[in-house]
């Protein structure tokens, strides 16, 4: 087994309607959301990553607007893809489906994105923050 770690990850933020698809996470009883993404296989692009992860996760087939924004997080480079263009209906999917326990939870959720800029428990800050500077 190889060090997951230090795999840097691609991220989608999925836009429509002034909504944002984020996920809902309940990890040992703490709730936060994050935007959906995913670790980077070895020789896969960022927006290879990006797209395959969201079509395992979500069970979209998305199309890259542009790229937003890249963070050092925890160790990481996090590659973060703005996407507007997407078809397929939302549905968990993938590792988080059968990962899925009391203790580790996923839920896709739609919310506008005044809601998510206002979430006091959104990870990475750093990513919201870079958001609010370029989409306000």
């Amino acid at each position: 087994l190889g060090d997951k770690t230090m795999k840097n990850r691609a991220v989608a933020v999925i836009i429509t309607n002034n909504e944002v698809l984020l996920m809902r996470r309940i990890k040992n009883g703490e709730e936060y959301f994050c935007l959906p993404g995913g670790t980077m296989e070895t020789g896969e692009s960022p927006e290879d990553t990006v797209a395959r992860e969201i079509k395992e996760e979500l069970n979209l087939d998305i199309k890259i607007e542009k790229p937003l924004f890249q963070i050092q997080n925890q160790g990481r480079e996090e590659f973060y893809f703005l996407v507007k263009e997407f078809s397929g209906t939302v549905e968990l999917g993938g590792e988080e489906k059968e990962r899925m326990t009391e203790a580790n939870q996923y839920y896709p959720v739609w919310l506008k994105l005044s809601e998510m800029f206002a979430l006091p428990n959104f990870y990475p800050a750093l990513a919201k923050q870079k958001l609010n500077e370029i989409i306000q």
